[in-house]
């Protein structure tokens, strides 16, 4: 299987799993849904497209900066969206650990927690790649007439 096919799984994977935690919370977290009008997580369904869209913008914002941002600005905004998102994490931490979030149950809490853990995944893997992995040329017919001409 091809290595940006089976990201594309496990990234597909993960995001139905964190829909799914977050529509399954408790009866405490399901009044709290309710009352606090949270309709994007109200059922698997809607918790599955809110989830999925914010993979896909996501994914969306990478691969056009990976396409057509140089090196220096696409790894100065994947490491700004690599702490926007540990900000994000700390702030679901902070949040989930007052009284009134911790009785709202396990499943909610953690698929709370798991959004901003695949979104550090997805931007510090393209920081990675883009730090690590050498710049392949854009036009390969150049390289190669400049190379018959050595």
């Amino acid at each position: 299987m091809n290595k940006k096919v089976s990201s594309l799984v496990l990234l597909g994977v993960l995001g139905i799993t964190d829909a799914y935690l977050l529509a399954h919370p408790n009866l405490i977290g399901r009044l709290g849904v309710l009352i606090y009008k949270h309709s994007y997580i109200k059922n698997f369904p809607s918790a599955l497209i809110t989830v999925f869209l914010i993979l896909a913008i996501s994914l969306g914002i990478c691969e056009l900066l990976r396409v057509f941002a140089s090196r220096k600005v696409s790894s100065a905004i994947f490491a700004t969206l690599v702490i926007i998102s540990f900000i994000w994490l700390a702030y679901v931490f902070s949040t989930f650990s007052t009284f009134s979030y911790r009785i709202t149950g396990k499943a909610f809490i953690y698929g709370a927690h798991l959004l901003p853990v695949i979104l550090i995944g997805l931007y510090g893997r393209y920081l990675v790649k883009v730090l690590w992995v050498k710049e392949k040329p854009k036009n390969p017919s150049l390289v190669r007439s400049m190379e018959e001409k050595d």
